[in-house]
């Protein structure tokens, strides 16, 4: 699945130092949450970083994304809006219903 950023998640990932490449790893390997307005919640846990491993990404580019704690990329409708830093662990994500 391809997402596409938004003019404001352009802005907000270089303001935020989050590379392309974080955000595509997202899309094909993060947790997924139920965010308000029909949007979701991209996040990475241990179990992201096992199934990026096992998919044969780069131990550098885990290490990259492991600095990027509490990470958050928001999509909705085949386009990331988003990306942010929680200021909570991911055991801690609202869940939507």
């Amino acid at each position: 699945m391809t997402y596409e950023l938004s003019k404001h998640a352009q802005e907000r990932c270089q303001q935020r130092a989050v590379p392309q490449e974080i955000v595509d790893l997202a899309v094909r390997f993060a947790e997924v949450a139920q965010a308000p307005r029909r949007a979701q919640c991209l996040f990475f846990t241990r179990r992201s970083y096992r199934r990026m491993e096992a998919a044969g990404i780069c131990r550098k580019d885990i290490q990259m994304i492991e600095k990027k704690k509490n990470l958050r990329i928001i999509v909705s409708d085949d386009c990331v809006i988003t990306a942010m830093y929680a200021h909570q662990s991911n055991k801690r994500i609202k869940r939507y219903a």
